[in-house]
């Protein structure tokens, strides 16, 4: 094995002689270039040009030109958002070919990515941690901060993360609504209305929202949504700005779980894909799953000086979600799926509170912006969790006794998911309990000692964080060089863990080489906790606990823009180190002299990238993603897991993205296609590395008409999305959807 460990250390040593070093002769140069702010340095609201962003907020917590921070940075616009009706944040970011989805997220729809190769636990919404799901109504803007993060957000995986920015109340007037129709019965109608409530203009307020409903391609697929987010900003004086946000959240739907199901128990290994068509669906009659939320958050933005700014914010994150559904992987060797009834109650809350100081100043011929921040976030959880598993003939036996009406005693009906033959006409699967039922007989069969009932009646967790970190962006010979370092400090407390602390330092440059192109550098680490395992097999159960997951990060590269703006972008090379992994002994059952969990190894991702876009005229924009990444398993503990690739990461992925406008007519055509390089891993663990899917090409394509009518704007649109009708999984074990349409209508008011 390569020396990793000595090659990041000499990269971070090189790095920081160079930051801190080199700093010091700075004072000889000539001039100063002192940054100029507006009020708010903490916003970068509307700062876009079509799908192209110059400017940046997430890679140092303040605005600042992209070009000039080296972090690198993607921006998925308002305007790319609204002409491909993307919904979601995560239908939009894997635009960026170094992005996919990961994990079903049916439950709590949560929302999970790949970047980079690692998964990405950590989701922001105006900086701070987000828990809740999205919808584009509420979205100004998508920021991507790839490698490893945590010297300004903390708990992240070293891959990158993803930073929401929220529409904000504007100082005019508007009104816009937006109403969609298409394929499955979907019906949407949109919103976003607000203006000045006062003559000073000194109280703005911002209403945005939508109402979403539709079925599914899927037999028994349906839901309805609805998401409402009222803002209100307040300008007391010239100094100070108060930003008041809160989201209400509800979706119903049924538990969308396409997923392929394998012969086996995911262990044996003549364990093979189930060659199911795109169509199979696992549903039941019966499925519900309920998810609310509430998201508020108060932001200070308080001015002292022109060079002296703090943001101040108390937010908090809420989330229910009670599910009843089939639930269960395997079929047997006659390809018959018997299921597991599944009754889960998930509640979730998140508060925060963040304080940054930000203080710009000249040193000698350098110019500084320095950033101090604290900051604390508290999670809790509790969960519980009901199951009855249809492959157990004590459960069975016991079902019949307690549910004459259930075929056999079993929860769910079984039925072959090669010819569907045990399913009901309309194509979902026979659930033989009601809900409350699945509940109610999985706490008795649980307490009679029946095998196949699983009864956690209440898992409660918490994690609360603690941290402060320091910041310094240096501008010197009359702007060419940005150096840009910092630290920071967290400490962690989770259930019956030790308290955990941990020290992340960030170090890097740009430099103008040449006019509109600028070389840069990055070193920068990550940490994530590892959670606790629970020896059973003793008594007392013995509570096992784990040092924390630990990454860093180089990045090497050229961002540029060139032309008079016409073509910007970046080009980069990356290698990230990620050690300290916990994982489960892959015996079933390990003997009791093993483990039954322990810290393995190394991942290593190493690629290279490129996100482009070019506007050669004020009608046409073109984007051009593409990612070379090599993620795999360098060590292991485990025999065989060497050298497999990490799951859902493709070694090749491009992605093409573009819109033009006819000139003086109104009409506009636009489409993306994205190409990834199988084969693609869904699980990187030996008993699974069988499971895989070959490369895959899929595009969405729009068209649309602007037009004035009675003195307002409408904007007519017809969008096609997987427009190729491609079979693929766009997450793990899970076909994406296949061709859909939609028309929509907007106006102004």
């Amino acid at each position: 094995m390569h020396n990793l460990t000595w090659r990041f250390s000499q990269f971070k040593s090189v790095l920081l002689f160079a930051a801190v070093a080199g700093i010091g002769s700075l004072s000889a140069q000539d001039g100063s270039n002192s940054e100029t702010y507006t009020l708010d340095p903490f916003s970068v609201q509307g700062e876009t040009n079509g799908y192209t962003a110059t400017n940046s907020i997430s890679g140092t917590r303040v605005n600042m030109v992209i070009k000039d921070i080296p972090v690198p940075i993607t921006v998925i616009t308002e305007q790319l958002m609204e002409d491909f009706s993307y919904e979601r944040v995560e239908d939009a970011v894997v635009m960026d070919a170094t992005v996919t989805r990961r994990s079903r997220n049916e439950r709590n729809f949560n929302e999970n990515f790949t970047i980079r190769g690692f998964r990405s636990s950590l989701n922001l919404r105006n900086r701070i941690p987000y828990k809740g799901f999205t919808d584009s109504s509420m979205i100004d803007r998508i920021e991507i901060v790839k490698g490893p993060a945590a010297v300004l957000y903390g708990l992240s995986d070293p891959g990158g993360l993803v930073n929401i920015i929220t529409k904000k109340p504007l100082s005019v007037k508007h009104t816009s609504m937006n109403f969609r129709i298409g394929s499955e019965s979907n019906q949407r109608v949109e919103w976003d209305t607000g203006g000045p409530l006062d003559d000073e203009g000194k109280v703005l307020f911002r209403f945005t929202g939508s109402y979403d409903q539709g079925d599914h391609q899927r037999a028994g697929g349906w839901h309805n949504q609805r998401f409402f987010t009222p803002a209100f900003t307040f300008l007391p004086t010239e100094k100070t700005k108060i930003d008041i946000e809160y989201s209400r959240q509800e979706r119903h739907h049924a538990y969308i779980r396409p997923r392929n199901p394998f012969v086996g128990n995911g262990i044996a290994p003549n364990d093979r894909w189930q060659p199911v068509s795109q169509d199979y669906s696992p549903l039941t009659d019966k499925d519900y799953t309920s998810t609310e939320g509430d998201a508020w958050s108060i932001d200070l933005t308080q001015t002292f000086s022109d060079n002296m700014f703090l943001r101040a914010t108390v937010s908090d994150t809420t989330r229910f979600t009670d599910m009843f559904n089939l639930v269960g992987c395997c079929t047997n060797a006659e390809d018959v799926f018997t299921g597991i009834s599944n009754v889960e109650i998930n509640e979730n809350d998140n508060a925060n509170i963040y304080i940054d100081f930000n203080a710009n100043f000249d040193i000698g011929e350098t110019s500084h912006t320095f950033l101090l921040g604290v900051q604390k976030d508290d999670s809790d959880s509790f969960g519980q969790t009901y199951r009855m598993n249809g492959g157990s003939g004590a459960l069975r036996a016991a079902m019949m006794e307690a549910v004459p009406g259930a075929p056999g005693g079993y929860p769910v009906t079984p039925y072959n998911v090669l010819t569907d033959a045990g399913k009901n006409s309309d194509g979902t699967a026979q659930m033989n309990v009601t809900r409350q039922q699945a509940q109610d007989l999985a706490i008795q069969f649980k307490a009679n000692g029946v095998g196949g009932a699983t009864a956690n009646l209440g898992t409660p967790g918490f994690v609360a964080n603690e941290s402060f970190f320091i910041m310094d962006q240096i501008k010197a010979m009359d702007g060419k060089l940005n150096v840009l370092a910092g630290i920071r400090r967290d400490s962690i407390e989770q259930n019956n863990l030790s308290k955990i602390t941990n020290t992340s330092i960030q170090a890097g440059f740009t430099y103008e080489v040449a006019d509109g192109l600028n070389l840069y550098s990055l070193y920068s680490e990550s940490f994530v906790p590892n959670g606790q395992r629970v020896d059973t097999r003793v008594d007392p159960p013995l509570v096992l606990i784990f040092e924390p997951s630990q990454g860093e990060g180089i990045d090497v590269g050229f961002k540029f823009d060139l032309i008079e703006g016409k073509l910007s972008g970046s080009v980069a090379y990356f290698d990230i180190d990620r050690t300290n992994i916990l994982q489960s002994n892959p015996l079933p059952s390990p003997p009791d002299d093993e483990p039954i969990a322990f810290l393995s190894g190394l991942e290593n991702s190493t690629g290279y990238e490129a996100q482009i876009y070019y506007t050669p005229t004020s009608e046409t924009q073109i984007v051009l993603s593409y990612a070379h990444n090599d993620a795999k398993i360098v060590d292991s503990l485990i025999p065989g897991a060497e050298g497999l690739r990490l799951d859902q990461s493709a070694k090749n992925a491009v992605s093409i993205t573009g819109r033009h406008t006819f000139a003086d007519t109104g009409f506009f055509v636009g489409g993306n296609w994205l190409y990834r390089e199988g084969p693609i891993q869904q699980f990187s663990i030996v008993r699974r590395e069988w499971a895989f899917q070959k490369g895959y090409s899929t595009a969405n394509v729009f068209a649309g008409y602007n037009t004035e009518i009675a003195g307002r704007n409408h904007t007519f649109r017809i969008n096609v999305q997987n427009a190729l009708d491609g079979v693929y999984y766009d997450r793990t074990e899970t076909f994406a959807l296949g061709r859909r349409w939609f028309l929509s209508w907007g106006f102004d008011l």
